[in-house]
């Protein structure tokens, strides 16, 4: 289902449509909230005494994932 979520809304911003949202107070501190929570998960990824790879290779994937977990996207080199 997150699949076909993901290519509507890619349709949906290819087409230029458009979305309001009342009540946005609220969805201030919905978006704080979300966002602390993912610098918690970051922290905790930082502090992962498990993940001792040289390279830090799997400390930064799991950052990158809790970034497109939150929707923010991995970034332009996250393409493997």
């Amino acid at each position: 289902m997150e699949a076909a979520l993901n290519i509507l809304a890619k349709l949906l911003i290819e087409h230029g449509a458009q979305v309001t949202i009342s009540g946005g107070e609220g969805l201030e501190q919905l978006l704080r909230e979300r966002c602390c929570q993912a610098l918690k998960e970051i922290r905790d990824v930082l502090d992962d005494g498990t993940l001792d790879d040289p390279d830090c290779f799997r400390r930064i994937e799991k950052i990158v994932e809790i970034y497109e977990a939150l929707g923010a996207g991995g970034g332009s080199r996250h393409d493997f």
